[in-house]
Parts: structure tokens; sequence; C-alpha cells
């Protein structure tokens, strides 16, 4: 096992793959919930998104979040397949892939973020193809204090009431889950996309009996030691590891990577017998597995795509 500091560059050097691991497997389907804290507002923020953040903030339920969007894995070297999905106050063009956005990368290099794996048969084919059908949509209007007050207790009664058709008005957390309910059958979300604010939303999708189903559906009960090691190595690699490394690793090495991180969300919010989760172990892992995400595609694929 490697220590849990970053790697130098000749740690990295001296730990290359055993021989005997096989690091060339197909590449895995992967999707996964992005999940902001609540932090205080940015300095220079706009009066408006001032007001979101602190509106979200005192109606969210623990714990609170003030943004969620989708990263859907990529299937081809194409530049211009997108990694990050959602919408944003102030948007002039809607939901959208918004990786390249001018501000983006800033917005990334947040170390608010935290992720949770989403889990399904061709998960990636169906929710990319969900997120462009949803294209566009347009935020909320400020005259319905962008329709947050619909997330939170009495007025989300009515929530089933409003209009979820694509391209109709909604904020990050009920667009994610509109495309969620169009993508996935299977994920059974029990509440109307408006329903959902970003951390009612985050709630729902990390609960331990969602976290054991998905565990038991990607991968086996027993591994053996190398594959133990091997997930471990690339994991630490893309998470720990120098830029000039995460840059250089194979796209096949950084997704299992990426895999790995998201099998340790999986465990850190399953169940065992007698011993519920420990949420400090949890959200340990979604943060690393959300820093995974953010490396790959801010560092890994931006290099490799150039």
């Amino acid at each position: 096992m490697l220590d849990s500091h970053k790697l130098d560059k000749d740690t990295e050097l001296s730990l290359l793959p055993h021989p005997e691991i096989d690091v060339h497997l197909p590449v895995p389907d992967m999707v996964a919930l992005m999940v902001m804290k609540a932090d205080a507002t940015a300095e220079g923020s706009s009066f408006a998104s001032s007001v979101v953040d602190h509106t979200v903030q005192y109606w969210s339920p623990n714990p609170s979040t003030t943004h969620v969007e989708l990263w859907v894995g990529d299937r081809s070297s194409d530049p211009s397949e997108d990694n990050h999905f959602s919408t944003y106050l102030g948007a002039e063009k809607g939901a959208r892939w918004t990786s390249g956005m001018s501000d983006s990368k800033k917005f990334y290099s947040s170390a608010s973020w935290s992720a949770i794996p989403i889990c399904a048969h061709n998960v990636e084919r169906s929710v990319r193809g969900a997120c462009n059908v949803h294209c566009e949509t347009p935020y909320p209007s400020a005259a319905l204090l962008w329709q947050y007050p619909m997330s939170v207790w009495p007025l989300r009664a009515f929530s089933g009431f409003m209009d979820d058709r694509p391209n109709s008005p909604a904020h990050c957390a009920a667009l994610t889950a509109r495309v969620l309910r169009g993508a996935i059958f299977d994920l059974a979300l029990p509440h109307s996309s408006h329903w959902y604010g970003p951390s009612s939303l985050y709630l729902e999708l990390s609960q331990p009996v969602r976290m054991e189903a998905a565990l038991a559906l990607q991968r086996p009960v027993v591994r053996s030691t190398a594959e133990e090691e091997q997930d471990d190595y690339l994991s630490r690699l893309l998470t720990r590891g120098s830029d000039e490394t995460v840059a250089s690793m194979s796209r096949e090495d950084a997704r299992h990577a990426l895999r790995a991180l998201a099998n340790g969300v999986l465990q850190a919010g399953s169940r065992q017998p007698g011993v519920d989760v420990d949420q400090d172990d949890f959200r340990e892992a979604q943060e690393m597995y959300a820093k995974g995400l953010i490396r790959y595609t801010w560092i890994n694929r931006l290099e490799n795509n150039r």
C-alpha cells in the first residue's frame, strides 16, 4: 500500500504496475452526481447569486449543498464530448455541457466538491443522450425565487403539478433529477423532479440501500490481491500524483482509477452487519472520487486531447 501523502516524482517512477497485472481492460461505464457543499458565498458574487446561496442553504436539509450536476464518462477521444452537464443561475444559453465555459476551470478547482456514483446498465449512453435532449433548458425566473421554494416544505407538496417536460425551466437539482428519471428507469426516484433541491437529491442518491445495490452490480464478491493493488495504485496516482503524471496516464488507466474510487464510495456508504455507515469515511471517499473526476477531466483528458 502507498501512504496517503502526495507522491513525489521519484516515488511515482519506482511504482510502475507489476507485469502480472493487466491494466489494459475495457473502459468501464461511469456517471456521477457531483455535489458542491455549502460554504461562504464567493467574494464578488452577484446579488442574485448571493440570494440563491442563502436561500438554498437556509431551507436545505443537512448536509447543506448549493449545487448539483452530472459527470458523464466519455466514449471517444473527441474533445467535444464533454463530461460536466448542468445549469447555473444567469446562464444565458441555459443548461449545457459546461467544461468549455470561460470560468469552468476555476469553478471546478474548488475543494467543496463531493461525488456519488450512479450505476446502471449502459448508463453513460443513456444519461448522455438524456442530457443532450435537455440542453438549453432555461433557468427559472427570479420572480419565482428560481423555483427553489417548490423544493422545500410546504410548497414541495405541489411540485408534482409543475411542468417537467424537456425545455421547461428548472434549477440544477430539478434538471438533474429530470435527466436521471428519463435516462434510468430503475433509479426509481420517489418524487417529482421539482420536489428535489440540491441537498435532498444528494440525500436520496446516497442512501445506504442504493450504495449497497450499486456495489453488488459493480464488482465480484471476491477480488484477488493483484486486482486490489492495481486499484489502489491507479486511484492514488490519479488523485495524489503530480499533474505531469496524471496527464501521462492512459485513458484506460485513468478511467479504471475512477472506477476504483467509485467503488470506494459505494463500500464506504454500505452498511456492514451490526455496523452503520461511518459518515466521516463516506464523506472522505466522496471527496476523493470528486477529485479524481475533476483531475481526469481537467488534466488527463485536457492534455491528451490537445
